[in-house]
């Protein structure tokens, strides 16, 4: 990587000392904070690329700084081939990478020159700051109230660098360990897994605590015991995407922490460099106060109360109270107070995240993104008519804000008021970047309210920006649905099923799609193969089995046809309707009504 070196040589030098915190006779001079903002289970900030305010990743995981082909497009980069030989590398495999340097960054109010960026894999939404960017200094990660700051300790070496923790309160210890990469700044600490030790990434850009399949093996965890239960599937930087499994733990420990009875995810799979065997993700990160000393190669941290890691669902609620009072004082300001609640809600402390977000709004009532994250609380707590409430005034303040203009779509879509989603997705559409996570997003929602014609430019751009993303199947599947639904380049539709299918194999989303395509080019033998496997995997889908019917009238299997359709009715009272206004109808059958409602997405 070139000047890979540079990079934060060149941080080291340029970031001037703000402020200090004392930690037992030694002195820590702060670079500085950062803000940090918790979207769902991301933690972000906000830095200044060329001048423009643009939020990214805080990625403790990544060793170097990346980003989507499709972030550096929007960002106006033109990244370069990466030196010959290199590949980015993760969960999922291997990547084509490039480079893309940053003429200016804002970052911790200095501006850093010549910042580069790997560009390249899936895309996660932003780009990432690295461990090359953060770790070259001491690092404090604090998420739960919103805060990242970096230290330059001096005459620290044999302090206890647990600052925060005061008289005879407790902290925990545990020893980092280098990489077996050469130039990788990043974090590990041993793990002990029911009396076996397996080693650890500290890594801020996974949602959850996650143990890959050997070392589950070494543990001696039985993936087919009575308690094991499926998970859902792990994607990464590469291609593939795996199955996983829910196992339960007897005892946990780092250092000198130690959890007992808890559940984790395994990965059918392995972490490929050989440098970790799990990852402690920001669900670990959550529930601690941790200071990364790599001035001593030491991890100080202390527990926050509630919940450790993300599957354990049976406490969320349980500990709010608790985790209320052990506060160690209030926050000051709204900033502050909208800080602690975005964190409360990655937590699932939604009462807690609720009376932050009522404070941040009561000291600030025009701020546009508080009553955002109040609407996605109460869309938690259940309540969408006060949630719809919140996005009005989010939108009043500041009618471009994409996020809550994709979210009261949603909204709206769901309340049946499709004209309003509509009007949402148009102005959405003005403002996404072409090829961002955004418009795949206003293309779903496009095709779920009735215009899939809509949907098929944004697919396009986004198939086209993502050629080695994880998600690049369900992408395919989604533009075959549209076309199939539009009934528009079927031979497109049924490219774009196949490769979905070559991809990811037949799963049955894939197949109703393929059948659909089939059956708007008169193909019934071939239709009725596809929805016929289709419903072997998922035996309860209305569309398929309206389909299947459809294709069996046609082809003249009049009794097996009618048979599919009354199953459909069954399923769903109103697909007469939405298939109606698809122009899909039984021969000889009456259209009917032009349906009010919308067909369904892929």
């Amino acid at each position: 990587m070139r000047r890979e070196g540079w990079v934060w040589l060149a941080a080291c030098a340029l970031l001037a000392c703000a402020g200090s915190a004392s930690a037992a006779g030694c002195t820590l001079a702060k670079y500085g904070t950062l803000s940090v903002e918790m979207i769902g289970e991301r933690p972000t900030t906000l830095v200044k690329v060329n001048g423009a305010v643009t939020r990214f990743a805080i990625d403790t995981g990544a060793w170097f700084n990346f980003m989507s082909r499709a972030n550096a497009e929007a960002l106006g980069l033109k990244p370069v081939p990466a030196p010959f030989g290199f590949r980015m590398g993760g969960i999922g495999g291997s990547a084509s990478a490039e480079v893309a340097t940053i003429k200016d960054l804002g970052f911790l109010d200095t501006d850093l020159h010549h910042v580069d960026f790997v560009v390249g894999a899936s895309d996660a939404g932003e780009g990432s700051l690295g461990a090359n960017l953060l770790d070259f200094a001491d690092l404090e990660i604090d998420l739960a109230q919103g805060k990242v700051t970096l230290f330059k300790p001096d005459g620290c070496r044999k302090s206890a660098l647990a600052y925060w923790v005061k008289g005879s309160g407790t902290y925990n210890v545990a020893d980092l360990h280098p990489s077996i990469q050469l130039n990788d700044l990043r974090s590990f600490v041993d793990v002990t897994i029911n009396g076996k030790t397996v080693r650890a990434l500290l890594d801020s850009g996974a949602v959850a605590t996650l143990l890959d399949r050997r070392a589950a093996e070494h543990v001696g965890i039985d993936l087919h015991g009575p308690r094991v239960k499926p998970g859902g599937r792990i994607r990464g930087i590469g291609a593939k995407t795996y199955a996983s499994w829910i196992v339960p733990i007897d005892t946990f420990s780092v250092g000198t922490e130690t959890i007992q009875h808890s559940e984790m995810l395994v990965m059918d799979g392995n972490f490929g460099d050989g440098s970790h065997d799990m990852i402690l993700g920001v669900d670990f990160m959550l529930a601690h106060h941790m200071y990364i000393a790599n001035s001593q190669r030491k991890l100080y941290f202390t527990y926050n109360g509630g919940r450790v890691f993300s599957l354990d669902t049976a406490s969320i609620g349980a500990h709010e109270s608790a985790a209320a009072a052990a506060n160690n004082g209030e926050p000051k300001t709204a900033s502050d107070y909208a800080l602690r609640g975005r964190a409360r809600l990655a937590r699932g402390e939604l009462a807690n995240a609720h009376a932050d977000l009522d404070a941040a709004i009561r000291l600030d009532p025009g701020n546009a993104d508080d009553h955002l994250i109040r609407a996605r609380i109460l869309l938690a707590q259940k309540q969408p008519d006060a949630a719809l409430d919140d996005l009005d005034k989010a939108l009043s303040l500041d009618p471009k804000n994409l996020d809550a203009l994709l979210l009261r779509a949603r909204l709206r879509y769901g309340k049946k008021d499709e004209a309003g989603a509509v009007a949402d997705l148009a102005t959405a559409q003005k403002l996404a970047p072409a090829g961002s996570m955004q418009s795949r997003s206003i293309a779903s929602l496009y095709v779920a309210v009735g215009e899939p014609a809509n949907a098929l430019p944004l697919l396009d751009t986004w198939i086209r920006a993502h050629e080695d993303d994880s998600t690049l199947g369900s992408a395919l599947n989604e533009r075959c649905w549209a076309r199939a639904l539009a009934n528009q380049a079927l031979d497109g539709a049924l490219h774009d099923c196949r490769e979905a299918i070559k991809r990811d194999g037949d799963r049955a989303a894939y197949l109703d799609s393929l059948g659909m395509a089939y059956l708007r080019m008169g193909n019934d033998a071939e239709s009725i193969k596809a929805y016929r496997q289709a419903l072997a995997q998922s035996p309860h889908t209305a569309w398929s089995h309206y389909g299947l019917g459809l294709a069996e009238l046609q082809a003249g299997q009049i009794a097996a046809g009618k048979a599919e359709l009354a199953t459909a009715h069954s399923l769903d009272k109103a697909i007469d309707a939405r298939a109606a206004k698809l122009g899909l109808v039984a021969p000889g059958a009456s259209p009917g009504k032009e349906a009010p409602s919308a067909q369904p997405s892929r």
